[in-house]
């Protein structure tokens, strides 16, 4: 791999790292917020059949938290994210077809997810969803292009 590839990489690297360690502090206030439990601390419901205890809040449910009320470390981590899933997927896969599919697969499953996240009434969660979308226009628009770029080659 040559630097031109490992440089992004890394920084998406420490993109992805910094924004997951603020997310996790910034989703930390959950611990406190305890009228946001029945809400948020979804992960840690499941967990303990219902029953969510100050020392009990799952770590993920701080990722929750922080979609919901302060989305911008969530949206740098999912845009870090995918472009690693896509630089590792283009490595892997090397056959322009099928990695033109794995991106469209990304950017379907990213709409699927922003659908469930539609109906929150929280402005950071909307936000997040918004992001989803973009990003995942983003993919299917990078893959038509990387397709229509093949097809004009040959």
């Amino acid at each position: 791999m040559s630097m031109k590839k490992i440089i992004p990489f890394g920084l998406a690297l420490l993109f992805f790292s910094v924004a997951a360690f603020a997310s996790w502090y910034e989703g930390s206030e959950l611990v406190d917020n305890t009228f946001e439990w029945k809400h948020t601390a979804i992960i840690t419901s499941w967990m303990n059949n219902g029953e969510v205890e100050r020392g009990n809040i799952s770590q993920l449910d701080f990722f929750i938290y922080s979609i919901k009320f302060k989305p911008i470390f969530p949206i740098i981590m999912l845009g870090s994210l995918l472009y690693m899933l896509v630089i590792i997927g283009k490595k892997i896969i090397r056959q322009d077809r099928f990695v033109n599919l794995y991106v469209v697969s990304l950017g379907i499953f990213l709409v699927i997810v922003a659908a469930f996240l539609m109906d929150s009434p929280t402005a950071g969660a909307k936000a997040f969803m918004f992001s989803q979308l973009v990003i995942a226009g983003f993919l299917i628009v990078y893959s038509i292009l990387r397709s229509t770029r093949k097809i004009q080659a040959n």
